[in-house]
C-alpha cells in the first residue's frame, strides 16, 4: 500500500522463516570486493537506493542477493529498460562495467523475515505494494523496511518473491545481524568458471550477452 505510514500500535509479529545452512545464492557486485562483503554506505533517505537499502535513518551493511542466477541477473541489471523500435530492450554497458557475479554459501541457519505470500505481507500490515512497487517508491519501502526491522530483531534478512523473475526468490541480508562466518563465497556449476564471470572481460561479455537474450536484451555499448 503506496503512501501510507507504518501503523503506531503494531502488535502483531512478522513471518519468518530460515534460510538454511549450505543453501546458496547468487549475486552480482562490484569486481573489486569480495563475493560476501556486504555494502556499508548506505542511500539517500530519499532518492536514488534500492528497494530495501540502508539510510541514516537505519544504518546497516546490507547484500541483495537471489535464489538463482537469472534472479541475480534480472533484479539487479534488468530494471527500468526501455525497448528499442524493434522491442529489443538495451542494457546500458555503464550498469555491467566493472561487476562480476558470483555465489555465496550460507554455512548456518539464518531467520528471515518472509515477505512471499499475501498473509506473509498482512503481517506486517502490507500488499503486494511493498515488494512489486516501482523505484520511483523505493524512499518509501526503506522506510517500512526499516520499520519491518524494528519489529524483528532476530531477523538476519528478508525474502520475497522476485517482481523480474516472478515465482523465484530475491533476499536482502543484514550485515549487521548475519554472523561473520555464517556466509562465504563459494562455487557453483551454475556461476561460470574464471574470468567468465567478470563483466569486463571478452569471455565474460560473451557469456552475459549470451545469457540476455533469453529475456530480449542487447547490451548495449554505452
Amino acid at each position: 500500500m503506496t503512501n501510507v505510514q507504518p501503523p503506531a500500535a503494531y502488535a502483531q509479529t512478522p513471518a519468518l522463516t530460515t534460510l538454511g545452512a549450505g543453501t546458496t545464492v547468487f549475486r552480482i557486485h562490484h569486481k573489486h570486493f569480495p563475493a560476501d562483503a556486504f555494502n556499508p554506505v548506505p542511500s539517500h533517505k530519499y532518492y536514488g537506493g534500492g528497494r530495501f537499502d540502508a539510510t541514516q535513518d537505519d544504518h546497516y551493511p546490507f547484500m541483495y542477493a537471489g535464489s538463482t542466477v537469472d534472479v541475480a541477473v534480472a533484479e539487479t541489471l534488468l530494471r527500468d529498460l526501455a525497448p528499442d523500435p524493434a522491442g529489443i530492450r538495451q542494457l546500458p554497458w555503464p550498469r555491467v562495467a566493472g561487476r562480476r557475479i558470483s555465489s555465496v554459501e550460507v554455512t548456518a541457519d539464518l531467520e528471515l523475515v518472509s515477505l512471499r505470500s499475501a498473509a506473509d505481507l498482512g503481517a506486517v500490515a502490507q500488499d503486494t505494494w511493498l515488494t512489486s512497487c516501482d523505484p520511483r517508491d523505493y524512499a518509501q519501502s526503506r522506510h517500512w523496511a526499516h520499520w519491518i526491522r524494528s519489529h524483528a530483531n532476530s531477523a538476519a534478512g528478508y525474502v520475497w518473491l522476485s517482481r523480474r523473475e516472478p515465482g523465484a526468490a530475491a533476499y536482502v541480508l543484514f550485515g549487521d545481524r548475519v554472523p561473520a562466518t555464517a556466509i562465504a563465497a563459494s562455487a557453483h556449476p551454475d556461476v561460470p568458471p574464471g574470468d567468465e564471470a567478470d563483466f569486463d572481460t571478452p569471455r565474460g561479455r560473451r557469456a552475459l550477452r549470451n545469457r540476455l537474450t533469453r529475456y530480449n536484451v542487447a547490451l548495449s555499448r554505452r
